[in-house]
């Protein structure tokens, strides 16, 4: 069944701000465009702040587009002691001496690259059906697998007072909490995440995102910042996209098969995704090209 479009349709940069949950926090953007359509592309934790980008409207159905996209964030390790959440809100379960200074940027460098990550028991990944800080907090033991994942690169930005801030780039579901966490081992210690700002999703940087803020004044800037979802946006987040004339989106519309149309297309390497926009610039199918055929992943009607 098409989706139909209209002009509270977009993604937007949001910033979520410290206390909050990812879902509270986005209560005023809900309010100021009059949906209940709007999907996150990678929560925060409640204790971090920074970008979160928002899909609004019948767009929610992009999100598995930005999910993919790598992040980069602003972290303080705190050193010498250990909470079970490994985060400031959680119980202090571990006190170690303090490493040196020397000793932290050593380690560093032996955490870029592709490895297994360990997630924290306190987070939102489902264990048999449930959210695994559900069962925590029910007193079940839970056992978190192991996720492969990519620190691209970790650099020091200061270290004083059993404190170390660093700025990461990182892969999808990578958890900066169990980072803290494995830094700390690595040193011959323990530690734990103090403060955490996302200041970038892929192409996407925080310096762009808008707070909610109440009022009427609050609700008019979310709206201007709503952003559509054109080819642009798909270039400038590595995705091909096409153009289609009238004739040709009619077609599509009609759900007819895509072969004929998009037959001697070649998609870029590594990508299997293809928008396809009319000649006002609004996406009105996503495509995808299998072993032999292209199919439809997503059409949108306007309105």
């Amino acid at each position: 069944m098409p989706k139909v479009t209209n002009n509270l349709d977009g993604y937007l940069l949001f910033y979520k701000k410290s206390g909050v949950t990812s879902f509270e926090s986005l209560y005023q953007v809900k309010k100021a465009l009059g949906t209940g359509k709007v999907g996150h592309t990678g929560t925060l934790d409640k204790f971090a702040e920074g970008l979160l980008v928002l899909l609004t409207g019948k767009y929610t159905s992009l999100v598995p587009l930005f999910d993919d996209l790598d992040k980069t964030y602003i972290g303080t390790i705190h050193f010498g002691v250990e909470t079970d959440t490994l985060d400031p809100e959680g119980n202090v379960i571990r006190t170690e001496p303090v490493p040196t200074r020397e000793r932290i940027m050593e380690s560093l460098q032996s955490f870029v690259g592709i490895q297994s990550q360990l997630p924290p028991a306190y987070s939102a990944i489902h264990v048999d059906g449930k959210r695994a800080y559900e069962r925590v907090r029910a007193g079940e033991d839970v056992k978190m697998e192991p996720r492969t994942i990519t620190i691209h690169s970790i650099e020091a930005l200061s270290f004083e007072d059993n404190r170390l801030t660093v700025a990461v780039h990182c892969s999808k579901g990578t958890y900066i909490r169990s980072l803290a966490r494995d830094i700390g081992i690595m040193t011959g210690s323990c530690a734990y995440l103090e403060k955490l700002r996302r200041i970038g999703v892929g192409p996407f940087s925080v310096e762009s995102a808008v707070m909610a803020e109440g009022g009427t004044a609050g609700f008019s800037a979310i709206k201007d910042a709503l952003k559509p979802v054109n080819m642009d946006l798909f270039h400038t987040m590595g995705y091909p996209a096409l153009q289609l004339d009238d004739f040709d989106v009619a077609y599509i519309l009609h759900g007819k098969p895509l072969n004929p149309l998009l037959k001697g297309y070649q998609l870029p390497k590594g990508t299997r995704l293809l928008g396809l926009f009319d000649k006002n610039n609004t996406l009105r199918a996503l495509v995808e090209k299998g072993k032999y055929s292209w199919s439809y992943k997503h059409v949108y009607l306007v309105v």
